[in-house]
């Protein structure tokens, strides 16, 4: 087995500035100038670790008071009924993400307003040409390792248009939050599900987030195959797979639902016995926090040290991920970057 000892030392680090990040990202988002404009809905573009921003963000806004529609594209298209009257926040890590670049030149041919959220690259440059305004991410990030400083720099962006997702108490919660979240906890994760090849991981209401970004960060860290159910969905199509005893034993890893949810709680309640029915291994988190977003980004938090020190254990090297230049390289042939 390959030693990646540095790699997933690096990769560790760049996770342990969580709470760094929340703050330094916050104070260059509320930083923006007021546009002073009713937007008639928020549109969020990005693709992978920048394009999951947009999913936290659509999640806070879903249990936040705000009364406009917040949209996640992850595409290369805006929606048709996008206008000038919408605000777009353009998120990609490198500035050079063909899927947001394309939907930030609609934006502007529309004569909407976009405000860019990157670390540098064409996203930049073409913010800078039009005259929008620029969050600039720290450098030297892999994208899903700089998560934590994306999504506050979008929630203090939107603050400071007067979007009011979440406020300075709640960002404070998050950072002591994230503080105490130690990589042994990821670790002792990591070893009682290190012997497993395939992982189930559910969540329900806001904590579907929760399980589609432990899949991705499993998928990118320790190259495993990754299953998410989200409920109450996946009570209607998923739940039957478990009907039947499989003859693979995966690892389930279940996301405790919040006391006030009862939907979910009751679902929480019911998955656990129909897991342990398959009579494999069953890990149950629950996620700390005084809020939503420390709840959501502890998680995350975990998701990161869980799926390194997976790799670890699987003599992987969870900084490779250069198949996805495969993408990128059939992108170029077409003249698409």
């Amino acid at each position: 087995m390959v030693n990646f000892s540095k790699e997933v030392e690096e990769m560790l680090s760049l996770y342990d500035s969580f709470p760094k990040q929340i703050e330094a990202g916050y104070k260059k988002g509320t930083s923006l100038e007021n546009l002073d404009k009713k937007f008639k809905g928020i549109i969020l573009s990005g693709m992978g670790g920048s394009g999951v921003t947009g999913d936290y963000i659509k999640t806070l806004g879903l249990n936040s008071k705000i009364d406009i529609p917040i949209e996640v594209v992850k595409g290369d298209s805006l929606p048709s009924w996008v206008n000038k009257d919408y605000l777009v926040i353009a998120i990609s890590y490198s500035g050079n993400t063909h899927e947001t670049l394309s939907c930030a030149r609609q934006a502007y041919s529309l004569g909407a307003e976009v405000i860019a959220i990157t670390s540098g690259g064409k996203l930049e440059e073409l913010a800078k040409q039009k005259g929008s305004q620029i969050v600039s991410i720290s450098k030297n990030y892999y994208p899903r390792t700089a998560i934590a400083e994306l999504v506050s720099s979008t929630l203090g962006a939107l603050k400071s248009q007067n979007i009011n997702i979440i406020n300075d108490n709640e960002i404070n919660d998050a950072i002591e939050t994230l503080k105490g979240t130690s990589r042994g906890e990821g670790l002792n994760i990591a070893n009682s599900i290190s012997d497993k090849d395939l992982y189930i991981i559910s969540g329900c209401g806001p904590y579907e987030l929760l399980a589609n970004r432990w899949r991705q960060e499993f998928s990118e860290n320790a190259k495993a195959v990754v299953k998410s159910e989200v409920y109450p969905e996946s009570a209607h199509n998923d739940i039957v797979v478990w009907q039947v005893d499989q003859k693979y034993k995966p690892a389930f890893i279940m996301f405790e639902a919040d006391k006030d949810n009862s939907l979910c709680s009751i679902l929480t309640n019911l998955l656990e016995n129909i897991y342990k029915k398959q009579g494999s291994t069953l890990i149950k988190i629950k996620p700390r926090g005084n809020n939503l977003f420390s709840k959501l980004i502890q998680g995350t938090l975990l998701a990161g040290y869980v799926s390194t020190y997976l790799a670890m254990r699987k003599g992987i090297n969870p900084t490779d991920t250069s198949i996805t230049g495969e993408y990128k390289k059939a992108l170029e042939k077409e003249n698409l970057v």
